[in-house]
């Protein structure tokens, strides 16, 4: 018993009837607690310990995930009515007391019932709502459980006995709760044990040190109120301890029947667990948020009606729509499949499933109509997860995989289509022929294969995407008029084909063949310039005995094209006659024998060096040669386009490259340094998937330096590479191979081109050297090419120097190295190596006439 008079007033603020009725359930908690203690002594009943020390270790226990249907499964009731319910109000347990009071045929059928529903009325006064639906006046004590997201109830009829003051001292301390009284009569403070026990395990001198106590300044405050007539006298206050402790203060007055005041009732819960819990809780959400804005990709949370619920920033950029027109969208209105929809509530990619992530699912691609009304493929992925009302949520995410569909539909599509022009590509046409030949009109199949003359001078002039868009104009007005029965496929480059399944329809195969040169000659405005076309074409028909397969009489009809070329200008026609055959037979032959020849290692290579001004051996390059068995030594002009024509080149370059390092690891030094070996490459190229591989193994097994090796390709090459070939050839670059375009000045106009070449080395073609001397035309090109190649850091090379003059006019201008047979002719392996190991070559040692600019 502690006196406040004297620090609160002169005296008591009322004076309180004699007999205290009315008194409120703190108070009465606090009488029956010193009851108890008066009856039993200090010692805790049993059966009240062993419940509060079950109910500390089920909420300690229970697992972070569950831990909620964890205590509610482990928490053992006492025998008056009693549940548990969850933090949205709804009953999660009952004991038997109860459903009995409550009229219900089982406890678990008050599961899942809101409280607000069972109970009714201001408490601990209330009306229990029975099953009947009639009303039974009972008193109502609850207990939060510290750290967890449940409270116990106690539920008695009113006229009947009160909580046990054992079991309410007991969750009174486990739910760390302690009450006090200020009698207003006698000044007189109360605290009950729990509060004491609370204040010494927060380190709270509740006394003050002797001063004013901790619970004076809420006397204090509702005497004050009391005072100026406040009928509804309340007061709260939080205390912050150090750390993360919190205490919850809270007091009223308690009055009579009569409503005199009679004492002042406190209450302190201990906040501290559920503080830590509800920053947690804070902070996880503010994670997840976090989270969710980082998530490249569209996630939304829909309910159970399919309406969006929430989003994140990425599915309101995937569907062009700001969150807040985006909340309360129905799935449906976001599919742009509305043929799948035929009535239905939910899109086919959203249905029902257990929550939990274990249960999603993934749909590969789903169409959804963005706010513009265009539409975006997305992969999604759906799972169920618990809502806050005990219902579901669904969690979808969203993936943008319009691109990759596009590119699976271009791969789809690239076995049969041309990618350019959209016409059939070399292999559906050679189907189609197959197919027309195992037919019964096989005699009547004509095949017409056309290609553009001189395109080249397109690219070079207007520039590949110039070149694309022709073809594109071509292929159009082939497929529109072409006579009916004839289709057109592309077989590569400017090369088209004509299928005709019956020539007799169209007037014959030689007016067949005129209209289609006729097609293919037109004038076509490219880049705002008209572009004058013509095609060279070649007619093939079947034989009428013997068997011929599509690939044969497309074989027939490319001779006849290729020997009209040769025979005519520009816009001739070719016929596939016995002539003609056994020339390409021929051909075949040739082919296959070079195919042997390459796997058989029946190539030579010789190599023609490249010296520096002091006739210093910097490189050599290497030329292929073919020495055939029978024929004799076969030039290259007759086998590379034999190579070009059956796709050999590849194979050819990849036989060079290989022989060509491993004969220049054995070359010596010269002159204190190791000559580099330059190999020209045609088929194997930088924007081949293999490209970077094949380098790299061929100079791994040589056991060449890196810094030896130049690869030699002509400009046209070198221009518009995609990245990955780019990317290749700076991964080459950085490792020490150079560069050097070859024939430079002969694939493109504009000297302009030159800056967008990625390569270190400049070779000045032939055609601008064997005049240089003479015709002040081919010195200026050669002046020019030399001095922009040095401003951009890049070397050249002087390619056919043979005269003196040559040499020293082509050394005024500041070419760095030159080759040609000025300096020595091809020579093989052994040879270089001859020369290396005497010194450099002989330059000319008189200056020749130069001319001048």
């Amino acid at each position: 018993m502690r006196e406040l008079g004297h620090r609160l007033g002169d005296g008591p603020v009322v004076e309180p009837p004699t007999e205290p009725h009315g008194a409120s359930e703190a108070v009465l908690r606090a009488d029956l607690h010193r009851e108890q203690r008066a009856v039993l002594g200090a010692e805790v009943h049993p059966e009240a310990a062993l419940f509060a020390s079950r109910l500390a270790r089920a909420v300690a226990e229970a697992p972070d995930r569950d831990r909620v249907s964890g205590v509610a499964g482990s928490v053992p009731l006492p025998a008056e009515p009693a549940l548990l319910h969850d933090g949205d109000g709804r009953v999660v347990r009952a004991n038997d007391a109860l459903a009995a009071m409550a009229g219900a045929a089982d406890p678990r059928a008050l599961v899942g019932a809101r409280m607000h529903r069972l109970l009714v009325g201001a408490e601990p006064d209330a009306q229990l709502v029975r099953a009947d639906g009639s009303r039974l006046p009972v008193r109502v004590v609850r207990w939060p459980l510290p750290g967890i997201d449940l409270t116990a109830v106690v539920i008695v009829e009113r006229p009947e006995v009160v909580v046990d003051p054992v079991w309410a001292v007991e969750l009174e301390r486990l739910a760390r709760i302690g009450t006090w009284s200020f009698d207003l009569a006698t000044s007189a403070l109360e605290r009950s044990g729990t509060l004491d026990e609370l204040y010494r395990s927060v380190g709270v001198d509740p006394d003050g040190g002797g001063c004013q106590p901790i619970e004076g300044e809420q006397v204090a405050a509702l005497c004050e109120e009391l005072r100026a007539g406040n009928p509804a006298a309340d007061h709260h206050v939080e205390l912050q301890l150090p750390g993360d402790r919190m205490l919850s203060c809270r007091a009223q007055v308690e009055r009579g029947h009569d409503g005199t005041p009679l004492r002042l009732i406190g209450v302190v819960h201990d906040l501290s667990a559920e503080r830590v819990a509800r920053f947690r809780v804070e902070r996880s959400g503010r994670r997840f948020a976090d989270l969710m804005a980082l998530v490249p990709g569209g996630v939304a949370l829909l309910d159970p009606a399919g309406r969006v619920v929430d989003a994140n920033e990425g599915m309101c950029t995937l569907l062009g729509v700001p969150l807040e027109r985006l909340r309360g969208t129905a799935a449906t209105a976001l599919s742009a499949d509305d043929a799948s929809l035929d009535g239905a509530t939910l899109p086919e990619w959203l249905r029902a499933v257990p929550t939990g992530a274990r249960h999603g699912y993934r749909v590969d691609s789903a169409p959804l109509r963005r706010a513009d009304g265009t539409t975006v493929w997305c992969e999604l992925a759906v799972s169920a997860t618990a809502a806050d009302d005990g219902g579901f949520l669904w969690l979808v995410t969203c993936a943008d995989v319009s691109d990759r569909r596009l590119a699976a539909e271009l791969l789809r599509s690239a076995g049969t289509v041309d990618e350019l022009t959209r016409l059939p590509n070399r292999a559906a046409g050679l189907e189609l022929v197959d197919r027309l030949l195992a037919g019964p009109g096989r005699d009547r199949v004509a095949v017409v294969c056309g290609d553009l003359d001189d395109f080249a001078r397109v690219n070079s002039s207007l520039g590949h995407d110039a070149g694309d868009d022709l073809l594109v104009s071509l292929a159009a007005r082939l497929q529109r008029e072409l006579p009916f029965g004839c289709t057109a496929a592309r077989l590569g480059a400017d090369e088209f084909v004509v299928i005709c399944a019956d020539h007799a329809e169209v007037g014959g195969p030689d007016l067949l063949a005129r209209t289609v040169a006729d097609l293919l000659r037109t004038t076509i405005t490219v880049c705002g310039r008209p572009v004058q076309m013509t095609a060279t074409v070649g007619l093939a028909t079947p034989v009428p005995t013997g068997e011929v397969r599509a690939a044969d009489l497309l074989r027939f009809a490319e001779a006849a094209m290729h020997d009209a070329k040769r025979r005519q200008a520009r816009g001739g026609i070719g016929i596939a006659t016995d002539g003609v055959v056994s020339s390409a037979t021929k051909a075949l032959e040739l082919e296959a024998e070079l195919r042997a020849a390459i796997a058989t290692d029946g190539l030579v290579l010789d190599y023609q060096p490249v010296v520096g001004p002091d006739g210093t051996v910097v490189s050599a390059e290497a030329l292929v040669r073919w020495p055939h068995p029978e024929r004799g030594l076969i030039p290259p002009n007759d086998f590379l386009p034999v190579a070009q024509r059956s796709g050999l080149l590849r194979e050819l370059d990849l036989w060079v490259l290989r022989a060509a390092t491993r004969e220049a690891a054995a070359w010596p030094a010269h002159r204190g340094r190791r000559s580099a070996v330059a190999v020209n490459l045609a088929g194997l190229l930088p924007g081949d998937a293999g490209f970077l591989s094949a380098v790299t193994d061929a100079v791994s097994e040589a056991g060449l330096e890196w810094d030896r090796l130049v690869l030699e390709l002509v400009e046209t090459s070198l221009v518009a590479l995609p990245p990955h070939a780019l990317a290749a050839m700076a991964e080459l670059t950085e490792r020490g191979v150079r560069f050097a375009v070859d024939d430079f000045g002969t694939g493109y106009s504009s000297l302009a081109r030159l800056k967008e070449l990625p390569a270190q080395t400049v070779k000045v073609d032939r055609a601008f050297v064997t005049g240089i001397a003479d015709d002040p035309a081919d010195f200026a090109v050669a002046r020019a090419v030399v001095d922009m190649a040095r401003a951009m850091g890049r070397t050249t090379v002087a390619e056919g120097v043979e005269t003196a003059e040559q040499f020293h006019v082509l050394r005024g201008i500041g070419v760095d190295a030159y080759q040609g047979w000025l300096f020595s002719r091809p020579l093989r392996s052994a040879g270089v190596r001859d020369i290396l190991a005497r010194g450099r070559l002989a330059t000319p040692a008189s200056a020749g006439r130069l001319i001048q600019a």
